[in-house]
């Protein structure tokens, strides 16, 4: 698309794809015949200012302008950064991609494989529909996991390596959660085979995510209203020794994992949650 902008003849566009308005500093000094340096300590400046739009514009014109220089590719990591702060998530995704594809084994790379994973994740939650965001697409949630994955799994030593592997716990609750809201979906439209299979899923794929046991809870349902009691009996075995507390501490956590002030402390469930192989694969490493 910039490369379209450029060769259109936009009026107002130049090469790099941002506004031809004179390029300015913090201070509003021109920088029009600025050295390669002096562009790139200013938008840091702005970055530090927390304008990534503005910084932006500059890492550019460094891009543009000096793209040999020792600047260049600490713009272009950057400018991932301020693509990020400044919200825009696809933007921020495709930079990484190019930085990942081009500079392989850039120093900072473990750090670009979070960025991409961080502004998944943040794209799950910007779209444009109401209403839960879960209840929308999650094909995101699920890129964000392979990206948090691939780090851990290349980088095990990164300093990102701790963060990512809890928001992949995270997103496997999600996941699994979303699964369950569409069981549940199907089990108030008295669709017993569909709600059965949607929460038989949750067990196999999100085995140790918070939502196991409402998955049981609504396969024993199904079950013993499609008449299969023995079904139903062994669901109802493997819900009560798997979590023991659930049961008898079920509304308090709802309204725990709902965000509302714990009446008590719960006990503990049973299963605990785990995060590892992938998002339709368990393999409980940590």
């Amino acid at each position: 698309m910039l490369l379209a902008a450029g060769c259109g003849g936009d009026k107002g566009i130049n090469e790099t794809g941002y506004s031809d308005e004179p390029l300015i500093d913090r201070e509003g000094n021109k920088l029009d015949s600025a050295d390669a340096e002096r562009l790139y300590e200013s938008a840091r400046e702005f970055m530090f200012d927390e304008q990534p739009d503005r910084a932006l514009r500059l890492y550019a014109e460094v891009q543009a302008r000096f793209p040999f220089s020792p600047y260049a590719a600490q713009a272009e990591l950057e400018s991932i950064t301020a693509h990020y702060r400044a919200q825009q998530y696809e933007a921020a995704v495709s930079a990484a991609d190019r930085f990942i594809k081009q500079r392989p084994r850039n120093p900072n790379i473990d750090y670009v494989y979070y960025l991409r994973g961080l502004s998944n994740y943040s794209r799950n939650d910007s779209g444009i529909l109401g209403g839960d965001p879960d209840k929308r697409d999650t094909r995101f949630l699920e890129q964000s996991f392979t990206d948090f994955k691939l780090l851990i799994e290349n980088y095990p030593d990164s300093v990102y390596a701790k963060d990512a592997q809890l928001h992949m716990i995270d997103i496997r609750n999600r996941l699994a959660e979303y699964e369950i809201n569409v069981a549940e979906y199907y089990l108030r439209r008295r669709a017993y085979v569909a709600a059965s299979r949607r929460a038989e899923g949750v067990i196999e794929r999100f085995q140790g995510s918070d939502s196991v046991p409402r998955a049981l809870e609504i396969m024993e349902e199904s079950y013993a209203r499609l008449g299969l009691p023995d079904l139903a009996e062994d669901t109802r075995a493997i819900l009560q020794t798997s979590y023991p507390n659930y049961i008898l501490h079920r509304d308090e956590f709802y309204r725990q994992r709902a965000g509302e002030e714990p009446a008590y402390e719960l006990p503990d469930m049973g299963s605990a949650s785990a995060a590892g192989g992938s998002p339709a694969q368990d393999d409980d490493s940590d």
